[in-house]
């Protein structure tokens, strides 16, 4: 039996109560708020982050890992963090808290490692571009990335019957699952993973990345950093690092190149290229995903 429809205003007022609860932990909001102030120093976040030795700790093992590939040990949070540099710190300490905020059980319908892979890719892809776009803030990039497909989680933790709703009419229409959200309950999880953001206070352009990072076109403002994220998801389907949920994402090359030159015409860059340099961050990411998931303190 189908589930009782809910309305848009109902799951808006509940996603956004929802947020309250499950808001970013403190210390990786203040993290975000240090690294944006030029006077901060090492220290300072040391000593922050140093109030939770498991982040602390997986910090510590991240900078260590192949990911980074540091040619000496690095033994203490302090050189971790300079190593690293404040804006590797932050996307670190954001990736490990919402990992941890929504980390969720195995469902038949949800592969929780690919889902978290997928946003992680997301981040590191739109990274990547930001830089060939000259987009200016590249921690505002990852942070959308990451956070770009977050309602899948809330939809999943709260109305997990509507979930199964779409996701059957996704797999015997094989149409896309967000297609699928909106016949069959009026919304999506781009609007869903909006709401929690609008109750968690994060800027505008941020809100607006997640909202519209399947449909750009129908975005008016910021348009350079929605446009990132929605060719950083299409470039990840299309290497073959989906979320695990959108069965039938279908994208053709050829439309993906348009829209790659529709959005930055003055990009000489073809879609191959930037297909290529997602894989190669592809094939480091997961150790980097490996670490993160494990909360044991180290010897």
């Amino acid at each position: 039996m189908s589930p009782k429809p809910l309305s848009q205003e109902y799951i808006q007022r509940r996603v956004r109560s929802l947020a309250k609860l499950s808001t970013l932990p403190t210390i990786a909001m203040k993290v975000m708020q240090l690294v944006e102030n030029p006077r901060t120093s090492a220290s300072t976040l040391a000593r922050l982050i140093s109030n939770d030795q498991i982040l602390a700790a997986r910090i510590l093992k991240l900078a260590n890992s192949a990911y980074y590939g540091f040619p000496r040990k690095i033994s203490t949070l302090n050189l971790a963090i300079v190593v690293l540099g404040f804006n590797a710190l932050r996307d670190l300490v954001l990736s490990i808290s919402v990992i941890d905020q929504f980390m969720l059980n195995d469902l038949e319908e949800f592969e929780v490692e690919k889902f978290w892979r997928h946003a992680l890719m997301v981040g590191h892809g739109a990274r990547i571009l930001s830089k060939f776009f000259n987009y200016p803030v590249s921690g505002e990039v990852f942070v959308a990335g990451l956070l770009h497909d977050i309602g899948y989680t809330i939809l999943l933790q709260y109305f997990p019957e509507q979930f199964r709703t779409a996701f059957a009419y996704a797999r015997e229409r094989k149409v896309p699952f967000h297609e699928a959200e909106i016949a069959t309950l009026g919304f999506s999880h781009a609007d869903a993973g909006a709401w929690l953001a609008e109750g968690w206070n994060l800027p505008d352009k941020l809100v607006r990345a997640i909202r519209y990072h399947h449909n750009p076109e129908k975005n008016l403002t910021h348009r350079d950093l929605v446009n990132i994220i929605h060719l950083a998801d299409e470039i990840c389907y299309s290497i073959g690092e989906g979320s695990g949920i959108e069965m039938y994402h279908s994208v053709s090359q050829e439309e993906l190149e348009k829209k790659l030159q529709d959005f930055y015409p003055r990009n000489s860059y073809p879609l191959f290229f930037f297909q290529d340099k997602f894989r190669q961050e592809s094939e480091k990411l997961w150790d980097f995903l490996d670490i993160l998931n494990k909360k044991e303190v180290l010897d």
